[in-house]
């Protein structure tokens, strides 16, 4: 009897170890998060995935910056480290698709958020995005999903 009850045990604590990881685990992680906005009025908000420690993802978070600063000297660059996210940034990184359109690298290490008062501007920004990675390698590419779109 027991050896038929030992499977449906050991799958019930495994999905519920699953669950609490998938609960709680981001709330441990610090999330660098770059928003920044361009001359032209278009809002993007640059994610990654969560760092082990504050440390590094403050360096993760400001090597974005000046890299963002240095191909736009005129933007207004603000960075952020999270511990743990909040509901809408968590919706970000995951496949949920957004009302705004978004730019993804595969296997979500990095998420963009793009709007302006323009939908369609940010749109072409999005596409444009993608079309410019598209000589990388698989890994490195960006592509781009429309606003309501599933990720």
């Amino acid at each position: 009897m027991l050896y038929r009850v030992l499977p449906i045990l050991v799958l019930g604590l495994t999905a519920a170890l699953m669950a609490a990881a998938i609960e709680f685990l981001p709330e441990t992680l610090y999330f660098p998060v770059v928003e920044y906005s361009t001359p032209e009025n278009i809002q993007i908000g640059l994610f990654k995935n969560g760092e082990l420690d504050q440390s590094s993802c403050e360096q993760a978070a400001g090597k974005a910056a000046i890299a963002i600063r240095a191909n736009c000297p005129a933007c207004k660059v603000v960075d952020h480290c999270f511990r743990g996210l909040d509901a809408e940034r968590r919706k970000t990184l995951s496949r949920e698709p957004l009302s705004t359109p978004s730019v993804r690298m595969q296997g979500g290490k990095l998420t963009m958020t793009l709007s302006a008062g323009d939908p369609q501007l940010a749109l072409g920004v999005c596409l444009q995005t993608e079309r410019q990675t598209a000589s990388q390698p698989v890994d490195q590419r960006l592509r781009c999903f429309p606003a309501f779109a599933p990720r």
